[in-house]
């Protein structure tokens, strides 16, 4: 089960929540085996007969102290698991992330990339084992980013910029759609990441701003109109600042 998720899922963060996971069920199963061993004595206990156990203090003690050390132990296991995961954690401090910033509208994603001055609809690329900083907003209400391949999923709303940090550890292609219902064109917001070798990931670059097709402020409420688009856009941005322009838009 360890090699399948190793070979399905691309992100980093969605590796480790899964070995997580069966951890716990692992040790979750111990106790499970410790109770079916103790109604398998209980059932058959008029065929077994220990005298000797009947105010025994080491069963006792071995009867409680098994369940609660397993149950303590999973907590802390829990707890360091839950801490480590955070999406707001820097995953690499001594290494600069990608800013990716990302603004829900209905009924597409923009994608703005501000360092490269490339702006994106409804598809993300980022590089391999690169660490990658991500920034959402919504335009007008609430929204939820899902991609579960990666192990991403952001809430987003107005007026409230939200951070997420992942990494991709493989190359593939992950598809992502709106899990939350804010409309009847909802189910249109899809949106899809690949994840590129770092090499190839520049080249892609160059090609987006070969467009020579500039993108800014003046263009957002005609891009915000509540429809949606079937296939992926590109244009090459001007303003680099374009996204906390549309932040500050929106808090007036």
């Amino acid at each position: 089960m360890i090699i399948f998720i190793n070979k399905h899922f691309i992100g980093l963060e969605r590796i480790l929540e899964n070995k997580i996971l069966l951890n716990t069920i692992y040790l979750i199963l111990i106790i499970s085996i410790f109770l079916i061993a103790i109604v398998t004595i209980i059932l058959f206990k008029k065929q077994i007969f220990l005298p000797n156990l009947i105010n025994s203090n080491c069963l006792e003690i071995l009867v409680w102290f098994l369940p609660t050390s397993i149950i303590f132990f999973l907590s802390i296991y829990t707890i360091k698991s839950s801490i480590y995961l955070n999406p707001l954690n820097n995953i690499y401090k001594n290494i600069k992330p990608l800013i990716i910033e990302i603004v829900s509208t209905n009924w597409k994603w923009i994608i703005i990339y501000p360092k490269q001055k490339i702006l994106l609809l409804n598809e993300i690329c980022i590089p391999l084992l690169i660490p990658i900083k991500m920034l959402i907003i919504s335009n007008s209400l609430m929204n939820t980013i899902c991609i579960p391949k990666i192990g991403l999923q952001m809430y987003c709303m107005s007026n409230y910029k939200k951070s997420l940090n992942l990494i991709a550890i493989k190359h593939g292609i992950m598809h992502g759609l709106s899990s939350n219902f804010n409309g009847i064109g909802y189910s249109h917001m899809k949106i899809c990441l690949f994840s590129l070798i770092k090499k190839n990931f520049f080249y892609w670059l160059i090609n987006i701003k070969k467009k020579k097709i500039f993108y800014n402020i003046k263009n957002y409420n005609f891009i915000t109109k509540q429809s949606y688009i079937d296939n992926s856009k590109f244009f090459s941005i001007y303003n680099n600042k374009l996204f906390f322009l549309i932040l500050n838009y929106k808090k007036k």
